[in-house]
């Protein structure tokens, strides 16, 4: 029975490991939630006071019970392309096998209607090179098609599809979108970063206001059946994609809590017109909403990407025959000092999207920058995604304070001939998550999805143990760089949470927080550390309330 000093619970867990995240990383016994917050965290003997006649009490029976996973950087907006062509190496090794799936979705398509895909690295292809328009063109005469690689920063197209972009064989690269081209000079269809928003965005069909809401729909699903209980939606460009969220919440209940984050920015054009614009110009900034939806950091994008070999670096890329290519930008540096300047005087956290060791020092010195020219209060700027660093830019990380939003799963799509064939002996400076974190650098984790998985439970995988997947053997990368299991959870709950000013609500289990967590279905500091990717998710509550059972025997 519930003491006479305190109130029934309405639910609570015993016999567990509790991981409460807390300043101390304690792991305690039980928890007991009222309404939509945590009402006890502690000691079984503590916690069972709150018992009353109508209190549910689950047994954990061992199971770890933690904070609900916070995804830092995903693309729900995209929910729509779970329909398109799957070209991912696991079903297609080989630019032949794209083909064939293609041409399998032709036999369905109309004539002049688009076919879209996703997925190729040509890194994991056997033949080691990009699909182009000459690959595409035999299988597919009648349909543009347009195939986004992994990463979705480079994309390839059939003749018809480069046609229906606006690309011709004389069509010169934007700045800061390069094209893949033939010995006389053509598009061969390859393409990458600013291309998107000068071809290719603006020229795909768009998707509709009911393609939104399914999309979120599934996907929210699929994120809480995940343990995720927050997600940043990382790049907000159109009304639809914020109307969506607002028709799907008055059919249900929301079961996601989702910070926005605009992106206003086209290349190194500032698009005015466009909703990410409209909503930096209506006044308000980082932080305004409520706990279901809120505005976060605006997104900038910096240099290129890791999968289509365009991130910048200091160095020429190792697998490059002439010694020449360091990727590419995306934004001049007096672009993103002027950028980060209005962002820092209007009170706008910013979230700029950096890869390779050149492309982070140039959002560094934009950072630095706009502190020096705006001081303001401390608006927790980011680092987006930040894969091969150096020792110099480690450093001036963690003196500058700047917050390391990264995506570990993409070290396993990249995989060994991703990280080594471009990096060489510089991969030992790749995904270094024990060196950051040793600077004092909070490190929050996400998917990038669909890029990557948005399973957690890898990524913290991956934070612990520094190794690529299971198809290349687990083998490990560096692993001086792996976390513990503690600082891997932090990376995924807190950290998250610190990253939208919201940790004073959620990211730990602590009493009078929001009740979002997760149960596991094992004690995650008990197994070997190999099987964490191993582990289910038994249970998902946010607001207090059950949005995910594993239905037994899966």
């Amino acid at each position: 029975m519930a003491s006479s000093s305190a109130a029934p619970a309405d639910l609570v867990f015993l016999n567990g490991k509790v991981a409460t995240v807390n300043p101390k990383d304690e792991i305690v016994d039980a928890l007991a939630i009222q309404g939509n917050r945590i009402l006890r965290v502690g000691k079984r003997e503590y916690v069972e006071q709150t018992v009353g006649p109508a209190t549910k009490v689950v047994n954990l029976e061992g199971r770890t019970l933690m904070p609900g996973f916070v995804e830092n950087h995903i693309h729900m907006t995209n929910g729509p392309q779970r329909n398109w062509v799957d070209c991912s190496y696991v079903l297609c090794p080989s630019i032949a096998d794209i083909s064939s799936r293609i041409a399998v979705r032709a036999r369905d398509t109309k004539p002049g209607e688009w076919i879209l895909g996703r997925g190729f690295q040509s890194a994991r292809l056997a033949e080691q090179r990009n699909p182009n328009r000459f690959d595409l063109d035999s299988v597919t005469p009648n349909n543009p098609v347009g195939i986004a690689n992994r990463e979705g920063m480079g994309w390839t197209f059939n003749t018809l599809g480069l046609r229906r972009i606006g690309v011709q064989d004389n069509t010169p690269d934007p700045p800061g979108g390069p094209m893949e081209r033939d010995a006389q000079g053509r598009p061969l269809g390859p393409m990458w970063d600013n291309t998107r928003e000068v071809f290719i965005k603006p020229n795909l069909p768009p998707y509709t206001l009911d393609d939104l809401v399914e999309g979120y729909r599934w996907i929210t699903a699929e994120l809480n059946r995940n343990g995720v209980t927050s997600a940043f939606e990382a790049a907000i460009r159109n009304r639809f994609e914020t109307v969506a969220w607002r028709k799907l919440w008055r059919e249900n209940a929301p079961s996601l809590r989702v910070v926005l984050g605009p992106y206003p920015v086209n290349g190194e054009q500032w698009n005015t017109n466009g909703t990410a614009g409209r909503i930096y110009d209506t006044g308000f900034a980082t932080g305004f909403g409520d706990a279901w939806m809120k505005l976060g950091s605006l997104q900038i994008g910096i240099d290129g990407g890791v999968i289509g070999q365009t991130a910048a670096l200091f160095e020429p890329y190792s697998n490059d025959p002439k010694q020449t290519w360091r990727g590419s930008f995306r934004m001049g540096q007096e672009v993103a000092d002027a950028y980060m300047i209005q962002a820092q005087q209007n009170d706008w956290q910013v979230g700029l999207i950096a890869h390779g060791d050149h492309g982070i020092s140039r959002a560094l010195d934009a950072i630095d920058h706009a502190r020096k020219a705006a001081p303001t209060g401390d608006l927790r700027h980011r680092l987006e995604h930040a894969y091969l660093w150096n020792p110099k830019v480690m450093d001036r990380m963690g003196e500058l304070g700047v917050i390391w939003n990264t995506q570990p799963v993409v070290m396993e799509i990249m995989g060994r001939e991703g990280v080594y064939g471009q990096w060489g002996d510089r991969a030992r400076f790749a995904f270094p998550f024990k060196s950051l974190a040793d600077r004092g650098v909070i490190i929050s984790g996400g998917s990038d999805w669909p890029v990557g998985v948005y399973n957690p439970l890898i990524g913290v995988d991956i934070l612990v143990n520094h190794r690529f997947g299971p198809e290349e053997n687990s083998e490990v990368l560096n692993r001086d760089e792996g976390l513990t299991v503690l600082q891997a959870i932090r990376v995924y709950t807190y950290n998250g949470a610190y990253c939208a000013f919201e940790e004073d609500e959620k990211g730990s289990l602590e009493e009078g927080k929001l009740a979002d967590l997760v149960v596991l279905s094992d004690d995650i500091f008990a197994i070997p550390s190999a099987k964490i990717r191993e582990l289910k998710i038994d249970l998902t509550f946010v607001d207090g309330q059950l949005v995910y059972e594993r239905p037994l025997g899966r």
